[in-house]
């Protein structure tokens, strides 16, 4: 930001020195087409953020003694601080993570094993930065917190290959055989990722580096799980007593923590699965009650929903629209209170700062006004600050700004406009106009809603010209007239004058005082063909007409958009819109034949995005059950497998109603994550029943054996994903916020979804042997008695 002082008028030229100093980056300049006090200028540098911010920060200090007198340059939204601050949240999140995953790991299997599990998630992390490169996906927010989100994921592989391994050894089975049979496939978690590849929306096609980022790093963990891993556990040395007191108290402990799981899957929860299987019925009962309740609970608005995370920013931006066709003076006038309401915010805030802080809280403040759009900026400098409430003082000290278009004061990092934005279209100008005073006296209603707009703009008096009798006489057209009139009050081009980088055009027309007035016209001679000059109202009439600046259309019919914002905690847009439409709409139609009321902005998008994900979801679930109906020979084991997916979404819901956390776009993007997890531990489980069902164990044994077998895998891969999320789930920053609702749905998602693993799937199991029991012996034919 190149400012003055004293007077002192920045030219462009002045702008040269500054693109002089940045040899290899992107320059944008941002300036008006006269001299000015302050003038912007954008530095980006595509291949890095921090070292563009290092060179920069670097010329600043080395120009700074060569600017005139009065002439100061500052660094001004420097975007590496943010990144910074991300990058340092997501390590710390991360490594919390893995350390978090490694504990637990080593309390239930051989500290060895444990240590070969994490190398393998380091493995994969470091083929998937290798291969990152390769692609269109950068190292930002998104890109690094999907390294954080499949930190759980990537390590589910390498502990069931590690834990049947263990469990092989254990048994006193060859290393090797262990490896074998204990390494399985998972690609299902692969393909309900690819849905957020084709979700609508510019959010979520910032979201679309999650897919690649997770593909590529389960791709790894799948080679090195498959491959690598067994080959070190299958000749593992048996278990040796430490020479060390402290190590041997510590593996003690450990032996402790893990023959209990093994005591618990034996004790307490095989002989809970028996009771459940006498009823599996009533089981299967609770559990579809308890989806059918979370699945109330959010439809009936119990908990909080918003399609774009409402997350605060590190500024507040006032943008004010005046009306098309104002003065110039009105534009300045809303400026000049924005700004002065900024300065006097600004003061208040600093002002009463502790003693102990000597750093201001408010920095910069930016001002532009530009025909009739009004924008101003404060930067906040700590991320203590509440933007919100900063804004709402803000707002309170600006005040009322008169008649406007648009008001807009937001203090998000994601602007995505206002959350109630419906499009009314009519052939009739009067239905509109009567339909959208209904609409605004709706919305006015509701407690919460405020600054409610439309695009309607109040006509304006058009002129019109006409032509006398006379006009045909004297060979006057009517573009001869519309011609003079524009150069004398507009004015024509004389000649252009070379001057420095730019030309400057001579005007010729009226003097400014003869030009005020419309009645000016009255007085203004008109030029014949012929040379002569006689007075307009000669040849001339004029008729005043109303006229609209701007008309929109929709299918040939006049449209209007009406917006209206939400203070946060209030009721959702969602159901705003839907409660007026429902008690309005058969109405207005009766009442305005051929009123069209659509759905716009972010509404529109989360019906869009909405209906994607159901969509792709069902595709992906089908090309899964396709996949898993070969191998099982089955067409109900697979629906067993998919069982963990809705329950994964009551996870989902209840993890934001105990977190209280509202539901959004990325909680959904959370849900197909957790969809792709779920499915491996109902996969594992149902593959070990198989097993022993081949080797002729009856149903019930395969059931309750299965189950105790595949106990501490499924524990351990549901824990180790929930826990590797729990830093990044409690982290209160900024930079976090908006990602936290996806943790919430995959964390929660994953541990709801063990309890039907474990419960559930073995019941309904037991259930479809059931029935199938009973369709076969109903139809075996009776034997005839001789």
């Amino acid at each position: 930001l190149l400012s003055s002082r004293d007077g002192v008028q920045l030219q462009l030229a002045d702008v040269a020195t500054i693109v002089d100093g940045f040899a290899d980056t992107n320059i944008r300049t941002r300036f008006n087409d006269r001299p000015s006090h302050s003038l912007r200028v954008s530095v980006s540098s595509n291949p890095n953020t921090l070292s563009t911010s290092e060179v920069v920060h670097s010329w600043v200090e080395t120009i700074r003694p060569q600017l005139p007198p009065g002439v100061e340059v500052s660094v001004w939204q420097d975007s590496a601080v943010p990144f910074k601050g991300r990058v340092e949240t997501l390590l710390k999140n991360g490594i919390g993570g893995l350390v978090l995953v490694f504990f637990v790991l080593v309390l239930v299997l051989r500290p060895l094993l444990a240590m070969w599990v994490c190398v393998g998630i380091t493995v994969a992390f470091m083929g998937t930065l290798f291969v990152l490169q390769y692609t269109s996906v950068s190292l930002n927010m998104i890109s690094l917190f999907s390294f954080v989100l499949i930190l759980g994921i990537v390590v589910d592989d390498a502990i069931i290959v590690g834990e049947s391994i263990h469990s092989a050894q254990a048994a006193g089975e060859p290393g090797t055989a262990g490896a074998i049979r204990g390494a399985r496939g998972v690609i299902s978690t692969m393909i309900f990722f690819v849905p957020m590849f084709f979700m609508p929306g510019n959010m979520a096609s910032i979201a679309s580096s999650i897919p690649i980022v997770v593909i590529i790093a389960l791709t790894f963990s799948l080679i090195e799980s498959l491959w690598i891993l067994p080959s070190h556990l299958a000749n593992m040395a048996p278990l040796k007593p430490s020479r060390f007191a402290l190590l041997r108290r510590l593996e003690a402990v450990r032996a402790r923590c893990a023959q209990s799981m093994l005591d618990f899957a034996a004790k307490v929860y095989r002989p809970f699965l028996e009771r459940c299987l006498n009823y599996n019925l009533l089981v299967s009962a609770i559990f579809l009650v308890t989806l059918l309740i979370s699945l109330g609970l959010y439809g009936g608005g119990w908990v909080r929903t918003g399609f774009f995370p409402s997350i605060n920013s590190d500024r507040v931006e006032a943008e004010i629209t005046l009306h098309e066709g104002g003065a110039y003076a009105e534009t300045l006038r809303v400026l000049h209170q924005v700004e002065a309401a900024a300065i006097e915010v600004k003061a208040q805030i600093n002002g009463g700062l502790d003693s102990g802080i000597d750093s201001p809280v408010i920095g910069h403040i930016f001002s532009r006004g530009r025909e009739n759009t009004v924008k101003v900026v404060m930067e906040s400098l700590s991320s203590d600050l509440d933007t919100a409430k900063l804004a709402d003082d803000w707002r309170e000290a600006i005040g009322d700004v008169g008649e406007v278009e648009d008001y807009n004061l937001d203090y998000t990092i994601n602007d995505v406009g206002k959350p109630i934005k419906l499009v009314i279209a009519s052939s009739s100008m009067e239905d509109l106009q009567n339909v959208t005073d209904e609409v605004r006296v709706a919305l006015e209603s509701y407690e919460g809603v405020f600054n409610i707009n439309d695009t309607l703009q109040a006509p304006k008096q058009e002129v019109v010209l006409g032509l006398k009798p006379a006009a045909e006489n004297l060979s006057v057209t009517l573009v001869d007239l519309a011609r003079q009139v524009r150069e004398a009050f507009y004015g024509s081009e004389a000649q252009r004058v070379p001057r420095s980088k730019e030309d400057v055009r001579v005007m010729v027309r009226y003097p400014e005082n003869e030009r005020l007035s419309v009645e000016s016209l009255s007085d203004m001679r008109v030029r014949t063909p012929a040379g002569e000059e006689v007075p307009f109202d000669t040849v001339a009439t004029v008729d005043y007409m109303p006229g609209y600046l701007t008309i929109d259309r929709l299918d040939r019919k006049r449209t209007i958009e009406i917006s209206a914002d939400i203070f946060g905690g209030g009721v959702a847009p969602k159901v705003i819109v839907s409660e007026i439409l429902v008690r309005n709409i058969d109405r207005w139609k009766k009442k305005y034949p051929g009123v069209f009321i659509a759905l716009d902005g972010e509404l529109e998008e989360e019906s869009e995005f909405m209906g994607a994900m159901v969509k792709y979801m069902g595709l992906a679930m089908l090309i899964i059950y396709a996949l898993m109906a070969i191998p099982f020979r089955s067409y109900f084991q697979p629906l067993l497998v998919l069982t963990a997916v809705p329950f994964g979404i009551m996870g989902a819901i209840f993890g934001h109603l105990i977190l209280n956390w509202q539901i959004s776009m990325f909680s959904l993007l959370g849900v197909i994550a957790c969809a792709g997890v779920v499915v491996n531990d109902n996969l594992v489980l149902i593959d070990r029943i198989n097993q022993l069902r081949n080797t002729g164990h009856s149903v019930v044994e395969s059931l309750l054996q299965g189950g105790q077998d595949r106990f501490r895998p499924i524990i351990l891969t549901s824990l180790t994903t929930f826990i590797g999320l729990l830093p990044i789930m409690f982290e209160t920053s900024v930079q976090a916020q908006f990602l936290i609702p996806m943790v919430t749905s995959l964390a929660f998602g994953v541990l709801f979804a063990t309890g039907v693993t474990l419960l559930l799937v073995p019941c309904l199991y037991m259930l479809g042997e059931q029935v199938s029991v009973r369709i076969f012996t109903q139809q075996r034919p009776v034997a005839q008695q001789p």
